[in-house]
C-alpha cells in the first residue's frame, strides 16, 4: 500500500510537470481567451503532513473489545499530496491524493495485531476568498474520494490481508499564504465522511459490518504557485 501511494505522488509530481510544459501552447489554443489569459489554469503542486482521526467503528466499539485488548484505532500521521487549478470568479480545481496507516497490538497470545491502510485519490472544487488579509486568503470546498483499503490481521500465528475499496466526501476549509509569490504555505481542516464493508468469519459463518471512517484531519502544507 505505501509504494502504491508512493507511485501516486509520483505520478502527481509527473503529471503537474506535463500540464507546465504544455501550458503556454494550450493558452494559445483554448477557446475562451481573454486578454491573454486562460479561464483554466494550472495554480500550484503541493505536499502535505498533518493528522487524521478516522471513526473505525466496528473495530473499536466491538472487534477488538471481543479480542480482549485495551488497544484502541486513533489518530495518526497522514500523507497528502495535490495539484491545484484556477477557474473564474476565483474558483479552483485540484486532484489530490493521500496516505495513513494505523495498527493496534493485542495483549492475549491469539490476537497479535491489526493494521489498517488508507490510501486516496479525490477530485475536489473550492472557492477562494482573494482579498483575504495581510496576504492569507481563506478558501472552502468539497473533494470526492475513491478510498483504497487494505486491513492486515495477525491473530494465531496467521496474517490474513485483505482489500477493499468505497468512495468517500470530505468538506474542508482552509488558508494559504504565497511567500514571493512562489511558494504556497497552508492550513486546512477537513472532515471525512465516509465507510467501507469488512468481512468477518466465526464459526464458519462470514459476516459483513461497515468500518465508518468520519473523522477529522487537519493537515499542513508547502507548495510552489505556477
Amino acid at each position: 500500500m505505501r509504494n502504491k501511494y508512493i507511485l501516486l505522488v509520483v505520478f502527481l509530481s509527473f503529471f503537474g510537470l506535463h500540464v507546465v510544459a504544455q501550458q503556454d501552447s494550450t493558452v494559445m489554443k483554448m477557446s475562451g481567451q481573454k486578454n491573454g489569459t486562460s479561464w483554466f489554469s494550472l495554480n500550484s503542486v503541493s505536499v502535505s503532513v498533518g493528522s487524521y482521526t478516522p471513526s473505525m467503528n466496528y473495530f473499536n466499539t466491538t472487534f477488538l473489545p471481543s479480542a480482549n485488548t485495551s488497544a484502541r484505532f486513533g489518530g495518526s500521521m497522514i500523507y497528502g499530496a495535490n495539484i491545484s487549478f484556477n477557474l473564474p470568479v476565483n474558483l479552483g480545481a485540484r486532484v489530490s491524493g493521500s496516505y495513513w496507516e494505523n495498527k493496534v497490538s493485542g495483549e492475549t497470545g491469539t490476537f497479535n495485531s491489526l493494521k489498517v491502510s488508507l490510501a486516496a485519490i479525490s477530485l475536489g472544487a473550492f472557492y477562494t476568498y482573494n482579498k483575504g488579509f495581510a496576504g492569507i486568503k481563506p478558501y472552502a470546498g468539497l473533494d470526492g474520494g475513491y478510498l483504497s483499503v487494505q486491513n492486515q490481521y495477525d491473530a494465531n500465528e496467521k496474517i490474513v490481508k485483505k482489500s477493499g475499496s468505497d468512495m468517500t466526501w470530505t468538506p474542508f476549509a482552509g488558508i494559504k499564504y504565497d511567500i514571493a509569490g512562489k511558494i504556497v504555505l497552508g492550513l486546512e481542516y477537513g472532515y471525512v465522511m465516509g465507510s467501507y464493508g469488512q468481512d468477518f468469519e466465526l464459526n464458519s459463518t462470514v459476516s459483513n459490518h461497515k468500518i465508518s471512517v468520519d473523522g477529522q484531519k487537519i493537515q499542513f502544507s508547502i507548495g510552489y504557485k505556477f
